[in-house]
């Protein structure tokens, strides 16, 4: 067992030994332990010797010896609190992170920002992250009932949760309270701290109205918007939407009275409408898409526009207007 925290987060990784002769425990330098393991070579077999205050850790013709601390020294976390506990496959977790973690603030006054919101609601599973211009929601079928409750991941949590989890049907263990996270799968434990704070009610962020649809190409528009971006205001990055019949013309300018113009072909029949974005916000949602469609629904030059995968509901982001 390996353990390892910042007293934010902790994580725990279990794997089996081919032989053991003494039980012991100690405490070294994760990144010099880390950086020597990375450099041995794929497969080797690595011994440890706790002797007189030193590690010796030996494989082949190689030796090191480090320093340690003594493991009663170890600030661990104990996580003492009544826990709701949640099924679900570790690939539908790591989908829900990845599809909303860019969306999250960083830094922000508003603390309640600087993180996801992990909803869970009877048989379902949702993500929400906000910075206040641009939102993100993903939503997945849990594999047990959960009580409704609502926890913010702090973002440090969420990029490290997303990196570690497998993109398998293997099944986790989500264990929520009101103060920690613990989402345990068979060879590793991982808790963190919970933000709190009470989050924005997101459903106010969905615009109404008669929607105005759009169907384009993921690649076409993705393509376009890089191209639009190389003279696009560096410190803005706005992009002007002209939507008439079929018809959707991408316009980005900046201070330097430069400019790019792109016009491209959608499935669109309303009405016409000017509309401008932030650049890498769209980019940000592309690169999140897996279809090779995407649906727009705009509803006004001063309202926020909803995108969404073709043929899906589970994922949606909303962007706010910009005025250029």
């Amino acid at each position: 067992e390996v353990t390892a925290t910042d007293l934010e987060i902790q994580i725990k990784t279990y794997s089996d030994l081919i032989e053991i002769q003494e039980e012991g425990e100690t405490t070294v330098s994760a990144r010099k332990m880390s950086e020597l393991c990375r450099s041995l070579p794929e497969g080797e077999n690595v011994n440890f010797s706790l002797s007189n205050g030193k590690l010796t850790v030996s494989a082949s013709n190689f030796h090191a010896d480090f320093a340690t601390i003594s493991s009663d020294d170890f600030p661990e976390i104990e996580i003492n609190e009544e826990q709701t506990p949640v099924t679900l496959e570790s690939g539908i977790l790591k989908r829900i992170l990845s599809k909303t973690s860019f969306s999250m603030a960083s830094q922000d006054v508003r603390y309640y920002l600087n993180g996801m919101l992990l909803e869970t609601d009877g048989s379902r599973i949702n993500g929400v992250a906000t910075d206040g211009h641009r939102l993100a929601f993903s939503s997945a079928k849990s594999s047990s009932e959960a009580p409704e409750a609502r926890n913010i991941l702090p973002r440090k949590a969420v990029l490290e949760l997303a990196k570690l989890l497998s993109p398998g049907e293997e099944s986790i263990e989500v264990l929520i309270g009101p103060s920690y996270v613990d989402v345990r799968t068979e060879n590793l434990s991982f808790s963190s701290k919970l933000i709190d704070g009470k989050y924005p009610d997101y459903d106010k962020v969905f615009p109404t109205g008669e929607p105005l649809p759009l169907e384009i190409s993921k690649d076409t528009l993705q393509s376009a918007l890089s191209r639009a971006s190389v003279l696009s205001n560096e410190k803005y990055r706005g992009v002007r939407f002209q939507l008439s019949e079929n018809k959707l013309k991408l316009t980005a300018n900046n201070p330097e009275q430069e400019s790019a113009e792109e016009e491209l072909d959608v499935v669109y029949s309303g009405s016409e409408l000017e509309v401008g974005f932030n650049i890498g916000y769209l980019l940000d949602v592309l690169n999140s898409i897996e279809s090779d469609s995407i649906n727009f629904e705009f509803y006004g030059e001063d309202s926020s526009c909803i995108i969404k995968e073709k043929g899906s509901e589970d994922d949606v982001y909303v962007i706010m207007p910009m005025r250029l």
